[in-house]
Protein backbone atom coordinates (compact mmCIF):
# COMPACT_ATOMS: atom_id res chain seq x y z
CA UNK A 1 0.00 0.00 0.00
CA UNK A 2 1.43 3.37 -1.05
CA UNK A 3 0.19 6.40 0.79
CA UNK A 4 -0.71 9.42 -1.30
CA UNK A 5 -0.01 13.00 -0.35
CA UNK A 6 -3.23 14.97 0.14
CA UNK A 7 -1.85 17.58 -2.25
CA UNK A 8 -2.35 15.16 -5.13
CA UNK A 9 -6.05 14.88 -4.43
CA UNK A 10 -6.44 18.36 -6.00
CA UNK A 11 -6.67 18.85 -9.80
CA UNK A 12 -3.32 19.94 -11.23
CA UNK A 13 -2.42 21.93 -14.27
CA UNK A 14 -0.42 19.70 -16.61
CA UNK A 15 1.85 17.27 -14.71
CA UNK A 16 3.46 19.74 -12.32
CA UNK A 17 2.54 19.29 -8.64
CA UNK A 18 2.78 23.04 -8.02
CA UNK A 19 0.47 24.04 -10.91
CA UNK A 20 3.31 25.51 -12.99
CA UNK A 21 2.31 25.21 -16.66
CA UNK A 22 4.69 23.79 -19.22
CA UNK A 23 4.44 27.06 -21.14
CA UNK A 24 4.86 29.30 -18.12
CA UNK A 25 7.25 32.23 -18.73
CA UNK A 26 8.81 31.49 -15.37
CA UNK A 27 10.46 28.45 -16.88
CA UNK A 28 13.98 29.01 -18.24
CA UNK A 29 13.32 26.48 -20.96
CA UNK A 30 10.33 28.49 -22.20
CA UNK A 31 12.34 31.68 -22.10
CA UNK A 32 15.13 29.96 -24.09
CA UNK A 33 12.59 28.66 -26.59
CA UNK A 34 11.20 32.15 -27.11
CA UNK A 35 14.70 33.43 -27.76
CA UNK A 36 15.22 30.69 -30.35
CA UNK A 37 11.91 31.58 -32.00
CA UNK A 38 13.03 35.20 -32.19
CA UNK A 39 16.28 34.07 -33.82
CA UNK A 40 14.30 31.92 -36.24
CA UNK A 41 12.18 34.95 -37.08
CA UNK A 42 15.28 37.01 -37.75
CA UNK A 43 16.72 34.19 -39.87
CA UNK A 44 13.49 34.00 -41.86
CA UNK A 45 13.65 37.77 -42.48
CA UNK A 46 17.32 37.45 -43.45
CA UNK A 47 16.45 34.69 -45.92
CA UNK A 48 13.72 36.84 -47.47
CA UNK A 49 16.06 39.79 -47.88
CA UNK A 50 18.76 37.54 -49.20
CA UNK A 51 16.39 36.03 -51.70
CA UNK A 52 15.41 39.49 -52.93
CA UNK A 53 18.81 41.18 -53.00
CA UNK A 54 21.58 38.69 -52.30
CA UNK A 55 23.59 36.35 -54.50
CA UNK A 56 23.14 32.57 -54.71
CA UNK A 57 25.86 31.71 -52.21
CA UNK A 58 24.41 34.00 -49.58
CA UNK A 59 20.93 32.58 -50.16
CA UNK A 60 22.19 28.99 -49.73
CA UNK A 61 24.06 29.93 -46.59
CA UNK A 62 21.02 31.69 -45.09
CA UNK A 63 18.71 28.75 -45.93
CA UNK A 64 21.16 26.29 -44.33
CA UNK A 65 21.32 28.34 -41.14
CA UNK A 66 17.51 28.48 -41.03
CA UNK A 67 17.18 24.69 -41.45
CA UNK A 68 19.71 23.97 -38.75
CA UNK A 69 18.01 26.40 -36.42
CA UNK A 70 14.60 24.78 -37.03
CA UNK A 71 16.05 21.32 -36.36
CA UNK A 72 17.66 22.55 -33.17
CA UNK A 73 14.35 24.09 -32.13
CA UNK A 74 12.48 20.77 -32.60
CA UNK A 75 15.13 18.96 -30.57
CA UNK A 76 14.94 21.68 -27.91
CA UNK A 77 11.16 21.28 -27.60
CA UNK A 78 11.53 17.48 -27.27
CA UNK A 79 14.28 17.67 -24.64
CA UNK A 80 12.51 20.51 -22.87
CA UNK A 81 9.33 18.48 -22.46
CA UNK A 82 11.26 15.55 -21.04
CA UNK A 83 13.21 17.83 -18.74
CA UNK A 84 9.97 19.37 -17.47
CA UNK A 85 8.59 15.83 -16.86
CA UNK A 86 11.73 14.86 -14.93
CA UNK A 87 11.44 18.07 -12.93
CA UNK A 88 7.80 17.23 -12.08
CA UNK A 89 8.83 13.68 -11.15
CA UNK A 90 11.48 14.98 -8.75
CA UNK A 91 8.96 17.28 -7.09
CA UNK A 92 6.38 14.51 -6.78
CA UNK A 93 8.95 12.19 -5.22
CA UNK A 94 9.79 14.88 -2.72
CA UNK A 95 6.10 15.18 -1.83
CA UNK A 96 5.62 11.43 -1.41
CA UNK A 97 3.90 10.52 -4.68
CA UNK A 98 5.42 7.19 -5.72
CA UNK A 99 2.86 6.36 -8.42
CA UNK A 100 4.07 8.94 -10.95
CA UNK A 101 6.96 7.96 -13.21
CA UNK A 102 8.22 8.44 -16.79
CA UNK A 103 9.94 5.93 -19.05
CA UNK A 104 13.57 6.58 -20.01
CA UNK A 105 14.07 6.99 -23.77
CA UNK A 106 17.49 6.77 -25.32
CA UNK A 107 20.84 6.94 -23.59
CA UNK A 108 21.21 10.67 -22.98
CA UNK A 109 21.56 12.41 -19.64
CA UNK A 110 17.79 12.79 -19.28
CA UNK A 111 17.29 9.02 -19.65
CA UNK A 112 20.05 8.36 -17.12
CA UNK A 113 18.34 10.78 -14.75
CA UNK A 114 15.09 8.84 -15.26
CA UNK A 115 16.83 5.57 -14.41
CA UNK A 116 18.32 7.10 -11.26
CA UNK A 117 14.95 8.49 -10.24
CA UNK A 118 13.32 5.10 -10.83
CA UNK A 119 15.90 3.47 -8.53
CA UNK A 120 15.16 6.15 -5.93
CA UNK A 121 11.41 5.57 -6.34
CA UNK A 122 11.73 1.80 -5.84
CA UNK A 123 13.96 2.30 -2.78
CA UNK A 124 11.49 4.78 -1.33
CA UNK A 125 8.61 2.37 -1.89
CA UNK A 126 10.49 -0.43 -0.13
CA UNK A 127 11.34 1.92 2.73
CA UNK A 128 7.72 2.97 3.06
CA UNK A 129 6.60 -0.65 2.94
CA UNK A 130 9.05 -1.49 5.71
CA UNK A 131 7.76 1.43 7.74
CA UNK A 132 4.21 0.29 7.09
CA UNK A 133 5.05 -3.28 8.09
CA UNK A 134 6.66 -2.00 11.27
CA UNK A 135 3.65 0.16 12.00
CA UNK A 136 1.26 -2.72 11.36
CA UNK A 137 3.46 -4.97 13.50
CA UNK A 138 3.28 -2.49 16.36
CA UNK A 139 -0.50 -2.25 15.98
CA UNK A 140 -0.78 -6.04 15.86
CA UNK A 141 1.36 -6.34 18.98
CA UNK A 142 -0.88 -3.89 20.81
CA UNK A 143 -3.99 -5.76 19.67
CA UNK A 144 -2.45 -9.08 20.76
CA UNK A 145 -1.82 -7.63 24.21
CA UNK A 146 -5.42 -6.41 24.33
CA UNK A 147 -6.66 -9.83 23.18
CA UNK A 148 -4.58 -11.57 25.84
CA UNK A 149 -6.09 -9.31 28.49
CA UNK A 150 -9.57 -10.05 27.13
CA UNK A 151 -8.80 -13.78 27.08
CA UNK A 152 -7.71 -13.64 30.72
CA UNK A 153 -10.95 -11.86 31.60
CA UNK A 154 -12.96 -14.46 29.66
CA UNK A 155 -11.16 -17.29 31.46
CA UNK A 156 -11.94 -15.68 34.80
CA UNK A 157 -15.57 -15.23 33.77
CA UNK A 158 -15.69 -18.85 32.58
CA UNK A 159 -14.31 -20.07 35.90
CA UNK A 160 -16.98 -18.07 37.74
CA UNK A 161 -19.73 -19.41 35.49
CA UNK A 162 -18.50 -22.98 35.90
CA UNK A 163 -18.46 -22.50 39.67
CA UNK A 164 -22.04 -21.24 39.50
CA UNK A 165 -22.98 -24.22 37.36
CA UNK A 166 -21.45 -26.57 39.91
CA UNK A 167 -23.38 -24.87 42.69
CA UNK A 168 -26.59 -25.25 40.66
CA UNK A 169 -25.84 -28.94 40.15
CA UNK A 170 -25.15 -29.39 43.86
CA UNK A 171 -28.40 -27.63 44.69
CA UNK A 172 -30.33 -30.01 42.44
CA UNK A 173 -28.53 -33.05 43.85
CA UNK A 174 -28.93 -32.06 47.49
CA UNK A 175 -32.56 -33.17 47.61
CA UNK A 176 -31.67 -36.48 46.00
CA UNK A 177 -28.79 -36.96 48.40
CA UNK A 178 -31.09 -36.24 51.35
CA UNK A 179 -33.52 -38.85 50.03
CA UNK A 180 -30.68 -41.31 49.46
CA UNK A 181 -29.32 -40.82 52.99
CA UNK A 182 -32.74 -40.86 54.67
CA UNK A 183 -33.39 -44.47 53.67
CA UNK A 184 -30.22 -46.01 55.17
CA UNK A 185 -30.61 -43.82 58.26
CA UNK A 186 -34.12 -45.15 58.72
CA UNK A 187 -32.87 -48.71 58.36
CA UNK A 188 -30.05 -48.00 60.83
CA UNK A 189 -32.55 -46.58 63.31
CA UNK A 190 -34.86 -49.57 62.98
CA UNK A 191 -32.08 -52.15 63.29
CA UNK A 192 -30.52 -50.28 66.22
CA UNK A 193 -33.89 -50.06 68.00
CA UNK A 194 -34.55 -53.75 67.41
CA UNK A 195 -31.06 -54.66 68.59
CA UNK A 196 -31.51 -52.59 71.75
CA UNK A 197 -34.67 -54.52 72.60
CA UNK A 198 -33.02 -57.86 71.89
CA UNK A 199 -29.94 -56.85 73.87
CA UNK A 200 -32.19 -55.99 76.81
CA UNK A 201 -33.81 -59.44 76.58
CA UNK A 202 -30.39 -61.12 76.41
CA UNK A 203 -29.34 -59.16 79.47
CA UNK A 204 -32.47 -60.26 81.35
CA UNK A 205 -31.84 -63.86 80.41
CA UNK A 206 -28.18 -63.71 81.41
CA UNK A 207 -29.06 -62.47 84.90
CA UNK A 208 -31.20 -65.55 85.59
CA UNK A 209 -29.55 -68.35 87.65
CA UNK A 210 -30.32 -70.75 84.88
CA UNK A 211 -31.13 -70.03 81.27
CA UNK A 212 -34.49 -71.56 80.50
CA UNK A 213 -34.13 -71.46 76.71
CA UNK A 214 -30.48 -71.38 75.50
CA UNK A 215 -31.61 -71.66 71.89
CA UNK A 216 -33.68 -68.49 72.16
CA UNK A 217 -30.69 -66.69 73.62
CA UNK A 218 -28.53 -67.91 70.74
CA UNK A 219 -31.18 -66.71 68.27
CA UNK A 220 -31.27 -63.29 69.92
CA UNK A 221 -27.48 -62.89 69.88
CA UNK A 222 -27.39 -64.07 66.26
CA UNK A 223 -30.11 -61.56 65.32
CA UNK A 224 -28.20 -58.79 67.10
CA UNK A 225 -25.09 -59.67 65.10
CA UNK A 226 -27.05 -59.66 61.85
CA UNK A 227 -28.53 -56.28 62.73
CA UNK A 228 -25.05 -54.95 63.36
CA UNK A 229 -23.97 -56.14 59.92
CA UNK A 230 -26.99 -54.46 58.35
CA UNK A 231 -26.22 -51.26 60.23
CA UNK A 232 -22.64 -51.32 58.93
CA UNK A 233 -23.85 -51.96 55.38
CA UNK A 234 -26.32 -49.08 55.45
CA UNK A 235 -23.72 -46.85 57.09
CA UNK A 236 -21.37 -47.63 54.20
CA UNK A 237 -24.20 -46.83 51.78
CA UNK A 238 -24.75 -43.43 53.39
CA UNK A 239 -21.02 -42.81 53.44
CA UNK A 240 -20.75 -43.58 49.72
CA UNK A 241 -23.60 -41.19 49.00
CA UNK A 242 -21.91 -38.40 50.94
CA UNK A 243 -18.62 -39.17 49.20
CA UNK A 244 -20.35 -38.95 45.81
CA UNK A 245 -21.80 -35.57 46.69
CA UNK A 246 -18.44 -34.31 47.92
CA UNK A 247 -16.88 -35.47 44.67
CA UNK A 248 -19.41 -33.37 42.79
CA UNK A 249 -18.64 -30.36 44.95
CA UNK A 250 -14.87 -30.57 44.72
CA UNK A 251 -13.15 -28.40 42.17
CA UNK A 252 -11.56 -30.62 39.58
CA UNK A 253 -7.82 -30.91 40.00
CA UNK A 254 -7.43 -32.01 36.41
CA UNK A 255 -5.36 -34.95 37.61
CA UNK A 256 -5.83 -38.05 35.48
CA UNK A 257 -5.98 -41.43 37.13
CA UNK A 258 -7.57 -44.85 36.93
CA UNK A 259 -11.39 -44.65 36.99
CA UNK A 260 -13.83 -47.54 37.42
CA UNK A 261 -16.49 -46.44 34.95
CA UNK A 262 -19.10 -49.05 35.89
CA UNK A 263 -19.00 -48.07 39.57
CA UNK A 264 -18.94 -44.35 38.83
CA UNK A 265 -21.84 -44.53 36.36
CA UNK A 266 -24.01 -46.56 38.76
CA UNK A 267 -23.36 -44.14 41.64
CA UNK A 268 -23.97 -40.96 39.65
CA UNK A 269 -27.04 -42.38 37.92
CA UNK A 270 -28.57 -43.19 41.32
CA UNK A 271 -27.81 -39.71 42.64
CA UNK A 272 -29.17 -37.94 39.57
CA UNK A 273 -32.30 -40.11 39.55
CA UNK A 274 -33.13 -39.33 43.18
CA UNK A 275 -32.38 -35.63 42.61
CA UNK A 276 -34.97 -35.45 39.80
CA UNK A 277 -37.46 -37.39 41.95
CA UNK A 278 -37.03 -34.77 44.66
CA UNK A 279 -37.45 -31.93 42.16
CA UNK A 280 -40.48 -33.42 40.37
CA UNK A 281 -42.89 -35.03 42.84
CA UNK A 282 -44.45 -38.21 41.53
CA UNK A 283 -41.82 -38.84 38.89
CA UNK A 284 -40.25 -42.28 38.75
CA UNK A 285 -38.55 -44.34 36.08
CA UNK A 286 -37.23 -47.81 35.56
CA UNK A 287 -33.45 -47.70 35.35
CA UNK A 288 -31.94 -50.62 33.48
CA UNK A 289 -28.19 -51.15 33.73
CA UNK A 290 -26.30 -53.18 31.14
CA UNK A 291 -22.72 -52.77 32.34
CA UNK A 292 -19.97 -54.71 30.63
CA UNK A 293 -18.16 -56.69 33.37
CA UNK A 294 -15.01 -56.76 31.21
CA UNK A 295 -14.99 -52.99 30.74
CA UNK A 296 -12.07 -52.35 33.08
CA UNK A 297 -10.81 -48.95 34.23
CA UNK A 298 -10.09 -45.97 31.99
CA UNK A 299 -7.65 -43.11 32.43
CA UNK A 300 -9.52 -39.92 33.36
CA UNK A 301 -10.42 -37.26 35.92
CA UNK A 302 -12.99 -38.91 38.20
CA UNK A 303 -14.65 -35.67 39.38
CA UNK A 304 -15.17 -34.49 35.79
CA UNK A 305 -16.49 -37.83 34.58
CA UNK A 306 -18.88 -37.95 37.56
CA UNK A 307 -20.24 -34.55 36.53
CA UNK A 308 -20.59 -35.77 32.92
CA UNK A 309 -22.65 -38.87 33.78
CA UNK A 310 -24.77 -36.98 36.33
CA UNK A 311 -25.64 -34.39 33.71
CA UNK A 312 -26.54 -37.00 31.08
CA UNK A 313 -28.84 -38.90 33.46
CA UNK A 314 -30.41 -35.67 34.77
CA UNK A 315 -31.22 -34.49 31.24
CA UNK A 316 -32.68 -37.89 30.38
CA UNK A 317 -34.91 -37.85 33.47
CA UNK A 318 -36.12 -34.33 32.73
CA UNK A 319 -36.98 -35.34 29.16
CA UNK A 320 -38.99 -38.34 30.40
CA UNK A 321 -40.72 -36.24 33.07
CA UNK A 322 -41.73 -33.76 30.37
CA UNK A 323 -43.17 -36.51 28.20
CA UNK A 324 -44.93 -38.07 31.20
CA UNK A 325 -46.61 -34.73 31.92
CA UNK A 326 -47.71 -34.45 28.28
CA UNK A 327 -48.76 -38.11 27.77
CA UNK A 328 -50.60 -38.81 31.01
CA UNK A 329 -50.80 -42.09 32.94
CA UNK A 330 -50.24 -44.38 29.93
CA UNK A 331 -46.56 -43.46 29.61
CA UNK A 332 -43.91 -45.56 31.38
CA UNK A 333 -40.48 -43.87 31.61
CA UNK A 334 -37.52 -46.12 30.95
CA UNK A 335 -33.85 -45.22 31.28
CA UNK A 336 -31.20 -47.53 29.87
CA UNK A 337 -27.51 -47.19 30.70
CA UNK A 338 -25.07 -49.38 28.82
CA UNK A 339 -21.28 -49.70 28.83
CA UNK A 340 -19.23 -51.62 26.31
CA UNK A 341 -15.56 -52.29 25.87
CA UNK A 342 -14.13 -51.00 22.59
CA UNK A 343 -10.75 -51.77 20.96
CA UNK A 344 -9.26 -48.48 22.22
CA UNK A 345 -11.40 -47.68 25.27
CA UNK A 346 -15.01 -47.61 26.38
CA UNK A 347 -18.41 -46.70 24.99
CA UNK A 348 -21.23 -45.43 27.23
CA UNK A 349 -24.83 -45.11 26.02
CA UNK A 350 -27.58 -43.33 27.95
CA UNK A 351 -30.99 -43.92 26.36
CA UNK A 352 -34.31 -42.45 27.46
CA UNK A 353 -37.80 -42.60 25.98
CA UNK A 354 -38.48 -38.94 26.67
CA UNK A 355 -39.52 -36.04 24.47
CA UNK A 356 -36.57 -36.36 22.11
CA UNK A 357 -34.93 -33.53 20.19
CA UNK A 358 -35.34 -31.96 16.78
CA UNK A 359 -32.41 -31.68 14.39
CA UNK A 360 -32.17 -27.96 15.13
CA UNK A 361 -31.97 -28.55 18.88
CA UNK A 362 -29.34 -31.29 18.45
CA UNK A 363 -27.20 -28.92 16.40
CA UNK A 364 -27.21 -26.40 19.27
CA UNK A 365 -27.16 -28.47 22.47
CA UNK A 366 -23.41 -28.01 22.92
CA UNK A 367 -23.59 -24.23 22.45
CA UNK A 368 -22.98 -22.22 25.63
CA UNK A 369 -26.13 -20.92 27.38
CA UNK A 370 -28.49 -22.84 25.07
CA UNK A 371 -31.19 -24.66 27.02
CA UNK A 372 -34.64 -26.05 26.36
CA UNK A 373 -35.53 -26.06 30.07
CA UNK A 374 -37.71 -23.37 31.57
CA UNK A 375 -36.77 -21.43 34.67
CA UNK A 376 -33.99 -19.10 35.73
CA UNK A 377 -31.99 -21.83 37.50
CA UNK A 378 -30.99 -23.47 34.22
CA UNK A 379 -27.85 -21.85 32.82
CA UNK A 380 -27.59 -23.78 29.57
CA UNK A 381 -24.02 -24.81 30.38
CA UNK A 382 -24.60 -28.45 31.34
CA UNK A 383 -24.10 -29.99 27.91
CA UNK A 384 -21.37 -27.47 27.06
CA UNK A 385 -19.36 -28.56 30.09
CA UNK A 386 -20.11 -32.21 29.30
CA UNK A 387 -18.80 -31.73 25.78
CA UNK A 388 -15.67 -30.01 27.11
CA UNK A 389 -15.06 -32.83 29.59
CA UNK A 390 -15.32 -35.49 26.88
CA UNK A 391 -13.05 -33.51 24.57
CA UNK A 392 -10.44 -33.01 27.32
CA UNK A 393 -10.43 -36.80 27.79
CA UNK A 394 -9.75 -37.26 24.07
CA UNK A 395 -13.20 -38.73 23.41
CA UNK A 396 -16.37 -37.76 21.60
CA UNK A 397 -20.06 -37.42 22.45
CA UNK A 398 -22.75 -38.09 19.85
CA UNK A 399 -26.51 -37.41 20.17
CA UNK A 400 -29.16 -39.41 18.30
CA UNK A 401 -32.79 -38.57 18.80
CA UNK A 402 -36.31 -38.87 17.43
CA UNK A 403 -38.72 -36.09 18.48
CA UNK A 404 -41.38 -37.47 20.81
CA UNK A 405 -39.77 -40.92 20.93
CA UNK A 406 -36.27 -41.24 22.40
CA UNK A 407 -32.78 -39.78 22.81
CA UNK A 408 -29.49 -41.67 22.92
CA UNK A 409 -26.30 -39.96 24.09
CA UNK A 410 -23.19 -41.99 23.21
CA UNK A 411 -19.86 -41.18 24.85
CA UNK A 412 -16.63 -42.75 23.64
CA UNK A 413 -13.56 -42.48 25.81
CA UNK A 414 -10.00 -43.73 25.20
CA UNK A 415 -8.58 -46.16 27.71
CA UNK A 416 -5.16 -44.59 28.14
CA UNK A 417 -3.29 -41.33 27.34
CA UNK A 418 -1.70 -42.97 24.31
CA UNK A 419 -5.18 -43.20 22.72
CA UNK A 420 -6.02 -39.57 23.38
Amino acid sequence: MIRQNPLFDQPLESNDPFGLSKLSLRRYSVQYLLMVLVVIGLLVATNVQTALHGNLTLRILAATMLGLTLAKTVFLVYVGNRTIAVEAWIRRLGMGDFEYRIEPRGRDEVSKSCEALETLRQSSIRAMQLDLVQELSDELREKNIALEDTLDELKSAQDRIISQQKLAELGELSAGVAHEIRNPLQFIRNFASSSRIMAHEVGEMSRQPEIDDPEEMDELTTAIGENMERIVAHTDRADRTIADMLAMGRRSTGTFGSVDLNRLIAEQARLAHHAVQAQIPGFDTTVRFDLDPDLGPVFGVEEDLARLFTNLVTNACHAMAERAAASGDGFEPELGIETRQTPDGASIRVRDNGMGMTTEVMSRIFNPFFTTKAGNRHTGLGMTLSHDIVREHGGEITPVSEPGEFTVMTVRLPRSPENR
